[in-house]
């Protein structure tokens, strides 16, 4: 992602519903993608509202293209139709009655020849005169988005794009929406709630969970540093919290977990991956600072990848090849040792 691109979305929205609060600081730029993800009543719907306009601010304000959309407090909110920001709901919300084109063309004032040049690129050219009930559901989302992008918005949001797709649709669909809207130009904000989408479509991941961001950063940082509990657990690495003192951290039940960090001191966040531990059937020696003895919870297997979940002194997951569950001999209920080196524990401050 190019740092000099233009910012275009300027954010900081919050919204009360009921006893929910939502305050999030967000940004997203000219030509970049921004995937926004967090548990169930995060408050990611939400925030695609507010900066619609469809929810009043509570405070904070909404900027597009250094155009005050909303400033809470004061009298001029820029209406929903006039903000220049496109939506693309998850079932598209096609016209039944028109075809295609008609669809792309509704709204726009557009000639053909100005949509058309929209077809290509989502590979949606020879089906400009079927109706919707003769889409596939990644067809419709490619027709929804083209509609979208043809009538030039600077921003647009996708709540769920490619959440009615099975996994074959779901590839092809967001190698074809990442494309285009990079091309196009417009900042896009994109909800979804599989890692899978967020990784491959996003320049940056926003975390929302409880209403507020939790972290915010590139797929890479996402992957290797997890900031959260929540986001540890979909990336699939293991997350503890605990005290930091000198190099190690201990934890609330009692575990000590030696660190190549020095001068640890007070609460910290604890990150491993997976990959990181190794099993032994008898105690290791050798050069890992960290050995627990545990037994096996469970195995399960994904390709050649065997994520072990383990219990003893605490819980945590190993992530080893089916071969070496083989030379183990292991399976649930077996008895193990898990080692760990002390340079491949992650430490942060905790998130509050």
């Amino acid at each position: 992602m190019n740092d000099q691109l233009k910012l275009l979305l300027e954010g900081r929205i919050v919204v009360e519903r009921g006893p929910f609060k939502l305050d999030a600081e967000v940004n997203v730029k000219q030509a970049e993608i921004v995937a926004l993800m967090g548990p169930n009543g995060a408050g990611k719907t939400t925030l695609l509202e507010a900066i619609l306009g469809w929810l009043p601010l509570a405070d904070g304000q909404v900027l597009l293209d250094g155009q005050t959309l909303e400033v809470h407090g004061e009298n001029r909110t820029v209406p929903t139709h006039e903000r220049e920001i496109g939506m693309v709901f998850q079932d598209g919300l096609l016209f039944p009655h028109l075809n295609v084109m008609r669809n792309i063309e509704f709204g726009t004032g557009s000639s053909s020849t100005h949509v058309s040049e929209l077809l290509e690129p989502l590979e949606i050219t020879n089906l400009v005169d079927r109706y919707p009930e003769e889409l596939s559901a990644g067809q419709r989302q490619r027709v929804a988005l083209a509609r979208t992008l043809a009538t030039a918005p600077k921003l647009v949001l996708l709540d769920e794009p490619l959440g009615a797709l099975d996994v074959t649709g779901r590839v092809i669909a967001r190698k074809l929406i990442g494309n285009v809207l990079r091309s196009n130009g417009a900042g896009a904000l994109v909800v979804t709630h599989d890692p899978a989408d967020a990784f491959a479509l996003a320049d940056r991941i926003l975390v929302l969970e409880g209403g507020r961001v939790t972290q915010c950063a590139p797929p890479d940082q996402i992957r290797t540093r997890p900031a959260t509990k929540w986001v540890a657990e979909l990336v699939g690495w293991n997350f503890f919290e605990g005290d930091g003192n000198g190099s190690l951290v201990e934890l609330a039940d009692g575990v000590e977990i030696a660190t190549a960090h020095r001068g640890l001191d007070g609460p910290v966040a604890v990150t491993i991956n997976p990959t990181a531990v190794a099993l032994y059937t008898q105690e290791p020696t050798g050069s890992p600072r960290n050995s627990w003895h545990c037994h096996v919870e469970s195995i399960e297997f994904v390709a050649d990848v065997a994520r072990v979940s383990l219990v003893g002194p605490f819980a945590i997951s190993a992530d080893v090849t089916r071969a070496a569950v083989a030379e183990l001999g292991i399976d649930t209920g077996s008895a193990v040792w898990a080692s760990l080196k002390a340079t491949e524990v992650g430490i942060q401050p905790l998130q509050g």
